[in-house]
């Protein structure tokens, strides 16, 4: 499915997208194991999810544009992810997405949007074999790109790379081109045992010229830029810090979620739970309402950064990638602690904790919440200062 009827809904009757999610929440968990096989979201959940408007949470289509977008947007995909980790992916990283089509031109959003149609942006990650090279008219696009989660249902593609030159030179800068899914051939290759409803697949791009209007310098579309016309503080600010972060509510829905169903499987047990048990419990409890504190911290910071229209120091961004990737290590040891004492007859394809579980596993390891690299970074800078600091942080 690669177009979607209109939905033409007043908002204000449809609720917040937090109350739309729990409208659907039953469902989605539902439907996750099945999601899971198939290696795909169902038809009815990306039905629902575009008529309720949770994939343009950040569209610069939407009405109004002023509203809390982002935050919004974080709350409902931590709460879908109670019930499905994958569902929350399409809405906050792959729906995400949209905010970066806000920050292009309005001719370029104008031949996003003109058939008045919703529009998902679906991303992929360069890979050996993809190329980037200027020509007269554009940019000529070819090879394999990888990871393009939801690009079964997505319009159009967002990628970026380094650009080849006409004289064979390549620039370090990157380019961001944005290319329609018709000109996509889909690679099945997306077989993790983790969030494997994402549809992450591979995509090969042969041989295709992408017109200037669709062409962007990277750096300017994601740096501080300033607005043509009123809107989401989205499309000013610096974006990667908001874009980077938006992982962490799947996540700790995901493992809310996972915590949620070791309670209900100790519940139904006729024999008492023992002490042990319900110590690792009430500590697997404990850590992730240390998260969730810390989760609400970042978010509530980074939306006053964009009220304010101010971007985040060194320092700042330094503090949130380390706070990121321990908000993420708190629920994966969370997890881990439930599934280890679960005992070894739980350990079935079946068994709703264990599918938290593979797909926390597959989400904690993203760049974006990678440990090593962002607590090395954190203590170059405060024990070294800014010339400790081997990259410039961008979050």
């Amino acid at each position: 499915m690669r177009e979607h009827s209109v939905h033409n809904l007043d908002q204000a009757l449809l609720g917040t997208p937090v109350e739309r999610v729990q409208r659907r929440l039953e469902g989605w968990r539902e439907r996750a194991a099945e999601a899971e096989r198939n290696r795909r979201l169902s038809k009815s959940t990306f039905d629902e999810l575009f008529g309720d408007g949770l994939l343009e949470l950040l569209s610069p289509c939407r009405a109004p544009l002023n509203g809390p977008g982002w935050p919004d947007m974080m709350e409902a995909s931590r709460l879908a992810a109670r019930a499905c980790a994958s569902t929350a992916w399409m809405i906050s990283l792959v729906g995400g997405h949209a905010a970066i089509a806000g920050r292009l031109s309005q001719v370029c959003q104008h031949r996003l949007y003109q058939d008045k149609q919703p529009q998902l942006f679906a991303s992929a990650s360069v890979g050996p074999r993809s190329r980037l090279s200027l020509e007269v008219d554009g940019v000529h696009v070819d090879g394999t790109w990888r990871f393009s989660s939801g690009i079964e249902q997505a319009t159009w593609l967002l990628l970026n790379a380094p650009l080849t030159g006409r004289e064979g030179t390549t620039s370090t800068a990157r380019t961001l081109v944005v290319v329609s899914t018709r000109e996509v051939e889909i690679l099945d290759t997306w077989d993790a045992c983790g969030m494997a409803a994402t549809g992450s697949h591979d995509v090969l791009i042969r041989d295709l010229l992408v017109p200037s209007e669709q062409v962007f310098s990277l750096e300017e579309v994601f740096g501080h830029r300033v607005l043509e016309a009123p809107g989401d503080y989205l499309y000013s600010v610096p974006i990667v810090p908001f874009i980077t972060t938006s992982i962490l509510g799947p996540v700790l829905g995901c493992a809310e979620g996972a915590l949620a169903s070791h309670i209900e499987s100790l519940k139904q047990q006729n024999a008492p739970i023992a002490a042990p048990a319900r110590e690792r419990l009430a500590h697997s409890a404990a850590q992730l309402s240390a998260a969730a504190a810390l989760y609400t911290t970042l978010v509530c910071m980074l939306h006053e950064s964009g009220l304010a229209g101010r971007p985040l120091s060194t320092d700042e961004l330094l503090s949130l990638k380390r706070d990121r990737s321990y908000v993420a290590r708190l629920c994966l040891q969370a997890v881990q602690r439930l599934v280890e004492h679960s005992g070894a007859s739980s350990m079935t394809r079946a068994n709703a904790l264990h599918r938290y579980w593979r797909d926390l596993q597959a989400m904690v390891v993203h760049r974006d919440v990678h440990w090593d690299s962002a607590m090395q970074g954190f203590a170059d800078f405060i024990v070294e200062g800014p010339a400790g600091t081997q990259t410039i942080a961008t979050a």
